[in-house]
């Protein structure tokens, strides 16, 4: 058997072609329910302790169906971050200052021209912002396709995963982060939190994965979880 040319190896010893994955290669119940119960949100800049991907998921999920009624929608944002289980989870300001990088790096292959540098450190910011995006939509693909969901999301779908994202990244930092030093962004600053139920006690990751694993029942009946010896 030929490896892929880009793959890494999964928490039950398998691979993740990260560039062209399948669905055949997704473990939701075995591997992204555990990986997301031990990836930490904000980087592990939690002060209480660590704030998992998966316990995020599950509480914005059942947050949504609290607050709207709509399973599809909740459903949606259970799996929103599930790429993480592969590709950690790149905090929006390390993937700001990778794109700025990049785009320094370009430009400074053309130090005696300044004005083409500029259009270089452009073109290399985006470029670098694509890569991240399409690595993303890739595995995300992958991943619905193995729920048994289609993708790309209905646009109106992907907007209200987005949007309570914020929702409950601002509810998230009110509880679980240290106070801010400074504003931020004011696409942030301006979405309402999400109304949980209570402070946020921190899950540890057994806990986290079996509510992961929970949910993907109740919103995925249609999969069978995987038997255990």
């Amino acid at each position: 058997m030929t490896a892929p040319a880009i793959w890494m190896q999964t928490l039950r010893g398998r691979a993740m072609d990260l560039d062209a994955p399948t669905p055949e290669m997704v473990d939701l119940y075995g591997e992204v329910a555990e990986a997301l119960a031990r990836q930490p949100r904000y980087g592990g800049h939690t002060p209480s302790g660590v704030y998992s991907v998966a316990q995020h998921c599950v509480l914005g999920a059942d947050t949504i169906l609290a607050e709207t009624g709509d399973a599809t929608l909740a459903a949606a944002f259970l799996l929103h971050d599930a790429h993480e289980a592969y590709i950690t989870d790149i905090m929006t300001p390390v993937a700001q200052a990778i794109q700025a990088r990049t785009g320094r790096a370009l430009a400074a292959r053309l130090p005696l021209d300044p004005k083409l540098g500029g259009r270089l450190a452009i073109h290399g910011e985006k470029a670098a912002a694509e890569a991240l995006s399409s690595l993303k939509r890739d595995l995300d693909a992958a991943i619905f396709a193995a729920a048994g969901q289609p993708w790309p999301h209905p646009p109106e779908i992907a907007a209200a995963v987005k949007h309570w994202d914020i929702r409950m990244l601002n509810a998230e930092r009110r509880q679980v982060m240290a106070r801010a030093p400074y504003p931020w962004a004011p696409e942030i600053e301006r979405v309402p939190p999400a109304r949980l139920r209570g402070r946020i006690r921190l899950w540890p990751w057994p806990e986290a994965a079996d509510a992961f694993r929970a949910h993907l029942t109740t919103f995925f009946p249609h999969l069978c979880p995987p038997r255990v010896a």
